[in-house]
């Protein structure tokens, strides 16, 4: 048991208590723990930081009055002052473990511009998902089945791994989201958790970059006899679903909604080496900027008439500079 009285008393004045003789004290002669204890002598302090009551020292004896003195009381105060600056530290350090662990986990998911976002609070991403339109880029390497079946499950993970790393980076590079991998595939998000009018732009430059990153990881492949791999690629842009979904124990960010379902559709589509394939939601919103090659329309389950997609070949030459009329000279 502590007494009550004398926590009650640093919580109200903050300072540090010196009790002599209980018995003959006004402060505490009515204090049931102080009388039902026996204590004949006291002191007490509290543990401050920055205004903020951490804890209470309380010491005390039941054998004699006049235990303790003023000087002891000041030998308590600044060991207190110490204990508090320590309990405060560790506290700092654990939020800052905490909130590293956090940035952590959501570097894995977002580039690292959103996953400040998001860890800081200026971006909220809610468990259970929230409606927004957002555009989604599946990516496969093709004829990965019958490829591993020549490798042993170690070059299987470390060409994987290589391979991920490269594109991950390009998709962070456009601040797109990493929705999951699947296998040799792998899901970008762009416009979740994070909204803005050049979505899909900068999923269809994602989709080009990738390629781009693609060759130079073949060169190097091919640098040490090994074969190229081939990708292909699936953009569509639509009102999903989007949020943190999952069990209590087992969360993960993605979207879900058929503009998902038609975005992966897109993707096995992508039959030819390295192809890009975007559906008209998405050409709609891009087509200024990227040169594009209709395809013959696809149609879909569950839709009863097949849809338009395209065929990205790459950006739109940038119109050339204005010829400056020459200086006349007299």
């Amino acid at each position: 048991m502590i007494s009550t009285s004398m926590v009650k008393r640093i919580e109200e004045e903050r300072i540090g208590i010196l009790l002599l003789d209980a018995a003959s004290d006004p402060r505490f002669q009515v204090a049931r723990s102080v009388i039902a204890q026996g204590i004949r002598s006291a002191m007490a302090v509290p543990l401050l930081y920055s205004d903020t009551l951490l804890g209470i020292i309380i010491i005390d004896s039941q054998i004699a009055t006049h235990a303790f003195s003023e000087k002891d009381l000041q030998i308590l105060t600044t060991l207190a002052n110490q204990a508090a600056l320590l309990v405060a530290n560790a506290g700092l350090a654990r939020k800052n473990e905490e909130a590293a662990t956090t940035r952590a986990r959501l570097q894995r998911l977002f580039s690292p511009v959103i996953a400040e976002y998001v860890a800081s609070g200026k971006l909220e991403v809610k468990q259970g998902g929230v409606p927004m339109r957002a555009t989604m880029l599946f990516s496969d390497i093709r004829n990965f089945t019958s490829m591993s079946e020549t490798m042993d499950a170690g070059e299987i993970v470390s060409l994987l791994n290589a391979y991920f790393e490269r594109m991950v980076d390009v998709v962070f590079s456009f601040d797109g989201t990493l929705d999951k991998f699947v296998g040799d595939g792998m899901i970008a998000l762009f416009g979740a958790p994070a909204n803005r009018p050049d979505d899909a732009l900068r999923a269809v430059r994602t989709a080009l970059r990738m390629q781009k990153a693609l060759a130079e990881f073949n060169i190097e492949r091919e640098r040490t006899g090994k074969l190229p791999i081939k990708t292909g690629i699936g953009i569509n842009t639509g009102e999903v679903v989007a949020g943190y979904i999952g069990s209590s124990k087992a969360l993960q960010y993605t979207v879900i909604g058929a503009p998902v379902n038609l975005a992966s559709r897109l993707c096995s589509l992508a039959r030819d080496a390295n192809t890009i394939i975007i559906s008209e939601s998405t050409w709609n919103e891009v087509h200024t900027a990227f040169e594009t090659r209709e395809l013959e329309p696809v149609p879909i389950k569950g839709i009863s008439h097949p849809l338009k997609t395209f065929s990205v070949l790459g950006e739109t030459p940038a119109p050339p500079p204005p010829v400056q009329p020459s200086a006349e000279f007299s």
